[in-house]
């Protein structure tokens, strides 16, 4: 099935990954989902003997993503990034560290149903920024943000993906409300 959409793009800021433990703050909205690219990097050596391949492994290096939002509001940007925010005002230092954070969404597919993932354990890199004066035609810029994301320390997980229209699937009303994996007991249930 092809991708035809994205929307419900969602963030929670990673507080524990340990082997024992694995806990987020609570799930936020981003709005404005408009563009979302995946792209894992593998390592791959190769090993030749009597004249040929002989062996071919392959390891997950760092999975960088970029992410395309109509808005990106200074209180999200501030949590995302690592910033501070006094008096209204978005203070970017060099001794700010973005928190590791998980990342979920979900794109339409061609047959009408959904496409649910959460990538797990992500940090973001400083944003760049382009602005342009207003010209007889209307040129949008929107905020572009870019992770790299890793596998967790605590499964070595680093993607989770359901279909909508999967076998066994019952979890597209609940994807957003909590990270797969987060080890806290939940209040209320």
């Amino acid at each position: 099935m092809a991708q035809i959409g994205l929307n419900d793009l969602h963030f929670a800021v990673l507080t524990k990954d340990t082997i024992e433990e694995l806990t987020y703050e609570a799930v936020e909205k981003m709005v404005g989902a408009i563009n979302a690219s995946i792209s894992p990097t593998v390592n791959t050596q190769e090993l030749y003997a009597d004249d040929q391949l002989w062996e071919s492994i392959s390891a997950l290096g760092k999975i960088d993503v970029e992410v395309e939002t109509a808005d990106l509001p200074l209180t999200t940007r501030a949590k995302v990034l690592g910033n501070k925010i006094v008096e209204g005002v978005l203070v970017e230092s060099k001794e700010d560290t973005p928190p590791h954070i998980a990342l979920g969404f979900k794109s339409l597919k061609s047959n009408g149903k959904y496409r649910y993932i959460w990538l797990l354990k992500g940090v973001a890199q400083p944003i760049a920024e382009d602005f342009s004066t207003k010209k007889d035609n209307v040129d949008h810029k929107t905020p572009k943000i870019k992770f790299t994301f890793m596998p967790r320390m605590h499964d070595g997980e680093w993607k989770r993906t359901a279909d909508e229209d999967g076998e066994n699937f019952l979890g597209a009303k609940t994807w957003f409300d909590k990270v797969p994996g987060d080890t806290r007991v939940q209040e209320g249930v």
